[in-house]
């Protein structure tokens, strides 16, 4: 690297453990792992699910990394999604939090 050149710093990819600390700082419900994918780079998908308040109900957080990935996804950063299901069928879902500046946001 030349002098006077900014230096370029690899980006951070959250750990498995990670995503769970903030699935955690999320929910207070037990949950459980329903799918986890890697590549070389490391996780790029997490989601876990639990049972909801109401009969039939279930919530989803699913976290994604920053990039295109091998499963034709894409996210503009790393971000968790919460996701409810009313008997199988999404009716609601929104942004839980995101990874700013070498930390995660609540999204309230």
């Amino acid at each position: 690297m030349n002098e006077g050149e900014p230096k370029i710093e690899a980006e951070h990819i959250p750990t498995p453990e990670e995503v769970h600390s903030v699935f955690r700082e999320l929910t207070d419900k037990p949950f459980s792992e329903t799918d986890r994918r890697e590549n070389s780079e490391g996780l790029y998908f997490l989601e876990v699910t639990m049972p909801g308040d109401a009969e039939g109900e279930t919530i989803e957080y699913s976290y994604t990394r920053k990039g295109r990935h091998e499963t034709n996804t894409q996210s503009s950063g790393h971000e968790i999604q919460v996701t409810y299901y009313k008997d199988g069928v999404p009716y609601h879902g929104t942004t839980a939090a995101r990874y700013v500046d070498g930390n995660w946001k609540i999204i309230k």
